[in-house]
């Protein structure tokens, strides 16, 4: 599964179909591998620095406590994440697996807000987690304003890393991460010893959105990473849910934008189905 990436889910698919389970397809060998999915995907799979990588969770595994993966083969795997040709094979897990059944939300915003803006993020955040999970990247800004109101109140967070499951950035959410842990579920589509950078900080949020069933825009400027995340989400065909305010504020243009190319209003909780 750590090969599956490279292979494609396509191509996983075509060598289960042929050999009928992971183990069986290792078996088969890279020579008959790769008269399925050609020999440069097969080299891949065989090549020694999956084996490395292979050692290096198991490492992780046992070091961990509460520690455990979900690849695509798995019923636990979020179904909403295969929609993507770029849905990460291996999910990295500490925490409660379970959560990954629930209902799931996205909520999302300036990295700036102002104390309106706070104050909702905390509110819907809290409440969101106390009735189904809240999804956060613990971005700076709306993002962790929610998710630190979430964990502080015992709700039912997850959190997903831009780094492996080893590492932690941004290092001052260090203890909010070690609580999301505790009493939630830390995510990670990266292999251990993967460092920060922004691509893969652009793969974890595109994960936290469509591991979600909507997503909720607090507060976002006309030109923002949430709003472009808002209009990747309605793109996936997921619900797209919007706070609206004052038309002389600057951080509410990207949600009165969204409201106007139909996105659900939110006044309050239930306006979310919750």
């Amino acid at each position: 599964m750590l090969c599956a990436n490279e292979i494609g889910l396509e191509g996983l698919r075509r060598l289960t179909e042929v050999y009928g389970s992971l183990d069986d397809i290792v078996r088969a060998g890279r020579r008959k591998v790769g008269e399925i999915v050609g020999k440069e995907a097969s080299q891949r799979l065989f090549s020694q620095d999956k084996y490395k990588e292979f050692d290096e969770v198991c490492r992780w595994l046992a070091a961990v406590e509460g520690s455990d993966v979900v690849t695509w083969s798995d019923p636990d795997y979020p179904r909403e994440l295969l929609v993507s040709d770029d849905s990460p094979a291996v999910l990295y897990l500490r925490g409660r697996r379970e959560l990954l059944a629930r209902r799931r939300f996205y909520l999302i915003g300036t990295q700036h807000p102002d104390a309106e803006g706070k104050l909702n993020a905390a509110a819907f955040g809290e409440a969101i987690a106390r009735r189904e999970v809240l999804v956060t990247g613990l971005e700076a800004g709306i993002d962790r304003e929610a998710a630190a109101a979430a964990a502080a109140s015992g709700g039912s967070v997850i959190a997903v890393q831009s780094t492996g499951p080893d590492r932690l950035y941004p290092r001052e959410c260090r203890d909010l991460f070690h609580q999301i842990a505790d009493i939630g579920l830390v995510v990670s589509p990266f292999a251990p010893g993967t460092s920060f950078t922004p691509e893969n900080a652009a793969l974890q949020r595109t994960v936290c959105m469509l591991m979600s069933s909507a997503l909720v825009v607090v507060q976002a400027e006309i030109r923002s990473e949430a709003l472009k995340m808002a209009q990747a989400a309605a793109e996936s065909a997921k619900d797209v849910y919007t706070i609206p305010g004052s038309i002389h504020c600057a951080l509410y243009k990207g949600n009165h934008k969204l409201l106007r190319e139909g996105a659900g209003l939110v006044e309050s909780i239930h306006d979310l189905g919750l």
